[in-house]
């Protein structure tokens, strides 16, 4: 009996045992056999049906990695277009990618498409054609310049011409890619050559422009200095004419201040002249009036005192006067009273 129940005991040990220390590997073994059947995943890359799907990562113009409904993700090349390459940083591939990346990023939906040949290329990416809301990716690379047509052998063909229309349209605009002579080159991509030339031609281009801007900065510079030059002078002799103008001006109004002040002087001087004239006029009719006065006329009675000295022409104080003629009082040695006269 001890020995059952031991047994028993024993096995449900080992039964625990094994519950406890094998549940989590067998957890990790159910997860990873889930994502390796996940990565198994089949894709149906059935012609002419549109897939939808998010992008996972922008790769360059024409190479984008989506991730689809199942979850499995896929690196798609774009069909029948071809956009510089973004590793080499030729020309225009980062404007490829910029743009396709701006036309995915905006997109309110996104699908892919296969086409009736090939499925995947040499590099086991997926060849499809992409779709932004209901708009081609690979016709408004090529409208743009972004992007050439590169045609694949076999089926897949089905928007060929339609791709090739909006690129000819760009190569006649000479937009981007084709505004480099050569650079893009049918089914054989681009030509580090036609970019060298290029940016030689482009190099003596702005040479001779810079040379052409430099002449026609001298010549400004010197027809500037020249009107600089002419203005000056005319400046100058505006400043000389208004100058002798003043000068004159000023020289007149002075001639003038002096005739003013000579015909001032003069007219005062008259007056002056004038009335000094009056005054000794004045002065001598008063003498005269005086002389005529002091020298009374021949045969005029006058009046004289016993012991005066003086002669009167009436009795002017006390005493007693007596008449006589005047050349009798001047006989006489007599002078005329100062009163009287």
């Amino acid at each position: 009996m001890k020995k059952h129940m031991g047994v028993k005991l024993g096995v449900t040990f080992a039964l625990l045992f094994s519950f406890l220390f094998s549940t989590p590997t067998q957890y990790y073994q159910v997860e990873a056999a889930k994502t390796k059947t996940e990565k198994k995943v089949k894709i149906k890359r059935t012609a002419n049906k549109k897939v939808t799907v998010k992008v996972k990562k922008y790769i360059d113009g024409d190479t984008t990695r989506f991730k689809l409904k199942n979850g499995k993700n896929v690196t798609a090349k774009y069909l029948l277009i071809d956009t510089p390459d973004l590793k080499k940083e030729s020309p225009y591939a980062k404007e490829a990618k910029a743009r396709t990346k701006e036309l995915l990023k905006d997109a309110k939906k996104i699908q892919i498409e296969y086409d009736k040949g090939k499925k995947r290329d040499s590099k086991k990416r997926e060849l499809v054609y992409v779709w932004v809301d209901g708009k081609l990716v690979q016709e408004t690379l090529a409208d743009e310049g972004l992007g050439m047509v590169r045609s694949t052998k076999g089926k897949n063909t089905k928007y060929l011409d339609q791709i090739k229309k909006a690129e000819q349209k760009a190569k006649e605009q000479k937009l981007n890619i084709w505004s480099i002579e050569n650079y893009a080159q049918a089914d054989k991509g681009y030509s580090q050559a036609a970019v060298t030339a290029h940016v030689k031609a482009l190099e003596k281009e702005l040479e001779a422009k810079a040379a052409e801007e430099e002449r026609l900065q001298k010549e400004q510079e010197a027809k500037e200095a020249e009107e600089k030059r002419a203005a000056e002078q005319a400046e100058a002799a505006r400043k000389a004419e208004e100058k002798r103008i003043a000068d004159e001006a000023a020289a007149a109004k002075k001639a003038e201040e002096q005739r003013l002040a000579q015909e001032a002087a003069a007219a005062e001087q008259a007056q002056q002249q004038a009335q000094a004239e009056a005054e000794a006029t004045a002065r001598a009719q008063q003498e005269a009036q005086a002389q005529q006065a002091a020298e009374p006329a021949q045969g005029q009675t006058v009046y004289v005192t016993p012991t005066g000295s003086k002669y009167h022409t009436h009795k002017c104080g006390n005493g007693t006067y007596s008449p006589a003629t005047l050349e009798e009082a001047q006989a006489r040695g007599l002078t005329p009273c100062s009163k009287c006269f």
